[in-house]
């Protein structure tokens, strides 16, 4: 189950999600890095075009008269989405979900094994698997704790942009209305 906290510098997403990583023994030049950038602001905006629903667009009166078809259409396409999503899907190695947090500055996992810390990592993370295209985010481990059973590695993001943090942000807080609105809908009237 999802969760958000806020904490005096961001928000805080808690949840589960498909992520994988890999030990880099260099970072990419800057070239690829800005490159790479450019592709999670582009997978994040179209996670946010797929977060807007139906309904959501205007508060206007005379717009709520169509608003019963355009929640139609709007289930139609997030069906359809999520089929071919799901299609896409199995055709990609997805790895699978684990627990973890994510912040604007770093990402938290549990894992069995770990790479050590200050070791240079590429996180391979899929927000949501009606697109799955992954956040390519490169990171430096900064703390493992062990558990009994596993271990929970931080790793802090290699320095995101402004723009990057903002979308993070963003995604983080409509991951935590989305938690809200599935409450509100499963909770007895």
């Amino acid at each position: 189950m999802p969760t958000l906290t806020e904490s005096t510098s961001s928000l805080t997403f808690a949840g589960r999600l498909p992520l994988t990583w890999r030990e880099m023994s260099a970072l990419p030049d800057d070239a690829e890095l800005r490159n790479i950038e450019q592709s999670n602001l582009i997978v994040l905006h179209t996670l946010f075009a797929l977060d807007i629903h139906a309904g959501d667009y205007s508060e206007d009166p005379s717009a709520l008269t169509n608003a019963t078809e355009l929640k139609r259409l709007d289930f139609k396409v997030s069906l359809l989405l999520e089929m071919v999503g799901q299609l896409f899907a199995r055709q990609q190695a997805i790895p699978p979900e684990c627990a973890l947090t994510l912040t604007v500055h770093d990402l938290s996992w549990q894992a069995d094994a770990v790479p050590l810390v200050g070791a240079l990592l590429r996180l391979d993370l899929y927000c949501n698997l009606s697109y799955p295209r992954p956040l390519i985010l490169y990171a430096q481990v900064a703390d493992i704790v062990s558990s009994e059973f596993d271990y929970q590695v931080r790793a802090a993001f290699y320095r995101p942009s402004t723009a990057l943090q903002e979308a993070l942000e963003r995604y983080i807080f409509l991951q935590h209305r989305r938690f809200i609105a599935k409450r509100r809908g499963n909770s007895p009237r």
